[in-house]
């Protein structure tokens, strides 16, 4: 095979097969595979190599059956056609001529016995393979049955056999029993590498772990076979590895022979591993030869909107959603384009496709949340406390995270709202989320600093001490990093000596301007500020604080 640029050069083939003409055997394993696409690709670029008028038929056989399998009938009569042409005693493409002549229900027996150009063909397992697939093709299955029995009895020592029954079995939806009869074509042939591959393609989604034990015995057998590195790919793509995925899939599009399609599942792959450089050129390749593409178009303007370009990436997702009707968007097009407009911070219209993206996909729940964010960022707490709480019924147990993020909207409406009794429903609401978020995360001062800053305000003359205890955690916690904590014992330690402060001025209030009585209070106080200072000496509240105690 030739070596040939792929995607501007992106991609370098390998060099083992070159400017001899190639025999079609890895085309022939893809095909037997049922990766028509690799097939049909390999199969072009050799006829254009060979001159050996067998090979050149055999080829064309092997075209037609693959244009055949992607319904494209006119383009597979060519074929078979010139396959004739190159070599006329060879009577494949007789037989795939007839093949086009079938339906699901016609006999052609007698056509087929007009074909053999020799006494010999008659007895050829080969040929009987071929003559069941062409009915196979044709949707009869019974007469395909009875030349895979045929098959069998002239070569009982061939896999082959089996493989094709395995397909007319898989035809017809029996699974299981497809995998049996392709495990028996691999028992007596083991170089059949397409019967591992298709139980590993049959066996992908319903047992992974069976898929990827089918495929290590492909590469046992057959290690450079490209077809293996394509479906593991997929069984990758599958299981959410896309690392795995994206190595194995370049494996098999270093080869050369892939199709448009299997450019297009490349890229998608490319994009969930975030390889955003190298998922570009593959793309201009698809859409230079499919320029209307819409997965193609839509993968492009992903792309462009995650590549760090600017305004380039809100432009490229913007054009997508103007330029493509509203019946062929999806979740994912609002989505991309809500992404960018909330890195652009216009948050408005980012909440606008975020809401159309959860309309195209109800499923999608989750977005509830980013909706919520996204009205904090645009000072909209009421619409965000809404959908946080829309957000809220949706999952089992909220996450510490989210139990911090609603507990501060509460707090900050309450900051925000004069009304006394809507204020405090709201300030219990949030000491109400913040105490369950104790109960989460126990260790972390966050939820004791945020219930102490609540109950401060419940407590707004802190004559109560409602927020001490909670305060006292913060500085329990916080001590043993001073530094690292440093804002949050600041707060801890003005509060607690005000609360030690105001205790002693009623003391001293009580007993007609007698501060004695009051000294211990007075004392605390002290202590508690001067803690301030050792970790701001230039705090003015303190300093203040420490000049107006006396004692």
């Amino acid at each position: 095979m030739k070596t040939k640029l792929i995607i501007c050069g992106l991609f370098c083939l390998l060099a083992a097969t070159s400017v001899k003409a190639a025999d079609n055997k890895v085309g022939i394993d893809l095909y037997e595979s049922g990766m028509i696409g690799a097939a049909k690709a390999f199969f072009l670029d050799n006829l254009k190599q060979q001159r050996e008028g067998v090979l050149q038929a055999e080829t064309c056989y092997y075209l037609g059956e693959c244009y055949l399998v992607l319904g494209l009938r006119d383009s597979a009569g060519i074929y078979y056609q010139k396959g004739i042409e190159f070599m006329p005693d060879y009577s494949y493409n007789r037989i795939g001529v007839v093949g086009l002549k079938l339906g699901k229900d016609v006999d052609g027996e007698e056509l087929f016995k007009e074909v053999f150009t020799s006494k010999k063909d008659k007895k050829d397992a080969g040929v009987q393979l071929a003559i069941a697939r062409a009915y196979l093709y044709a949707g009869n299955m019974t007469k395909a049955m009875e030349h895979v029995n045929q098959a069998r009895e002239l070569d009982a020592k061939s896999g082959l056999p089996y493989l094709v029954e395995g397909d007319i079995l898989a035809a017809q939806g029996k699974v299981g029993e497809a995998c049996a009869k392709y495990e028996m074509a691999a028992y007596f042939s083991p170089d059949c590498v397409g019967a591992y591959l298709k139980q590993a393609r049959l066996y992908m989604s319903a047992n992974r772990s069976l898929s990827l034990e089918k495929l290590d015995k492909a590469r046992e057998e057959s290690p450079e076979f490209c077809g293996i590195y394509c479906i593991l790919g997929e069984l990758y793509e599958m299981a959410g590895d896309s690392k795995a995925a994206a190595d194995n899939y370049s494996k098999f599009i270093q080869s050369g022979y892939y199709d448009q399609d299997h450019l297009l599942r490349y890229a998608g792959i490319l994009y969930f591993d975030k390889q955003y450089e190298k998922m570009l050129p593959v793309l201009q390749s698809v859409l230079k030869e499919k320029p209307e593409d819409l997965v193609a178009k839509r993968l492009y303007a992903y792309c462009l909107s995650k590549r760090e370009n600017g305004e380039k990436c809100l432009e490229a997702i913007k054009h997508f959603i103007e330029s493509t009707p509203e019946e062929s968007q999806i979740c994912q097009d609002y989505l991309c384009y809500a992404e960018q407009l909330t890195v652009k911070k216009e948050y408005n219209e980012a909440i606008t496709y975020y809401k159309k993206a959860l309309n195209a996909d109800c499923k999608r729940q989750e977005l509830l949340k980013d909706i919520a964010d996204l009205f904090v960022k645009n000072r909209d707490l009421d619409s965000a406390v809404v959908y946080y709480q829309q957000y809220f019924d949706f999952v089992e147990e909220p996450a510490a995270e989210d139990l911090l993020k609603l507990g501060k909207c509460y707090y900050n409406l309450a900051c925000q709202d004069s009304v006394p009794e809507l204020q405090k429903e709201e300030l219990i609401k949030a000491d109400t989320l913040f105490k369950e978020l104790s109960i989460q995360v126990p260790n972390s001062y966050v939820s004791y600093f945020w219930r102490a800053r609540v109950n401060s305000m419940l407590d707004p003359e802190t004559t109560k001490g409602l927020a001490k205890p909670y305060y006292e955690k913060v500085i329990e916690i916080g001590s043993v990093q001073p530094e690292r904590y440093k804002r949050e014992l600041i707060e801890s330690y003005k509060y607690l000596g005000y609360y030690h402060y105001v205790i002693a001025d009623a003391i001293t209030t009580k007993n007609n301007g007698n501060p004695d009585p009051a000294k211990g209070e007075y004392g605390e106080a002290k202590s508690f500020f001067s803690k301030v200072l050792t970790l701001d000496a230039k705090d003015e509240v303190a300093l203040k604080a420490l000049e107006s105690i006396k004692l």
